[in-house]
C-alpha cells in the first residue's frame, strides 16, 4: 500500500491482532477503520474504561493543507480537527491517516494516555517488547 503523504510503499506491522501500515519514509500511520476500532476496543478492555472516540462523527474542516488520497480507494480524504490536530480520513470509511507525530499528539491530548497503554502498545509493535 502506498503512503498517502509521500507515495512510498508502507510496511505492515502487527501486534496483538492489530495491523498498522507505517511509512518508514515520512513516519506516518494508516489505521484501517477496523484496526482503529480494534485498538480502541483493546484499550477499553485493558483499562476497564470506555474510550468512546469515533473519529468519523467529527465534522469536516476546511483547512489549508495538502489533500491526501485514501491508499485503498484513491478518493480525496476529508480533513477534520480532533484535539487541535488536523487529521485525514477516507470519506468511504476505509481508514484514518496520522502524519508524523500526530498519533503521539493525539494520544497526549486525549485520555488514551491513561497508564501509558497506547504508548506501550505502539512500542510493542515496533520493538516487540
Amino acid at each position: 500500500m502506498l503512503c498517502p503523504n509521500c507515495q512510498k510503499e508502507m510496511i505492515v506491522v502487527e501486534r496483538n491482532q492489530i495491523e498498522l501500515d507505517y511509512c518508514i519514509n515520512c513516519n506516518g500511520f494508516w489505521f484501517d477503520n477496523n484496526e482503529w476500532n480494534l485498538l480502541i476496543q483493546k484499550l477499553t478492555q485493558e483499562n476497564n474504561y470506555n474510550y468512546d472516540i469515533d473519529l468519523y462523527n467529527i465534522p469536516k474542516a476546511i483547512v489549508k493543507e495538502n489533500i491526501k488520497k485514501c491508499p485503498i480507494c484513491n478518493t480525496k480524504m476529508d480533513k477534520f480537527i480532533a484535539y487541535d490536530i488536523i487529521l485525514d480520513r477516507c470519506p468511504n470509511k476505509h481508514g484514518i491517516w496520522f502524519d508524523k507525530n500526530e498519533i503521539s499528539k493525539f494520544i497526549n491530548y486525549t485520555n488514551l494516555n491513561n497508564n501509558k497503554t497506547p504508548i506501550k502498545f505502539l512500542g510493542e509493535i515496533f520493538y516487540g517488547n
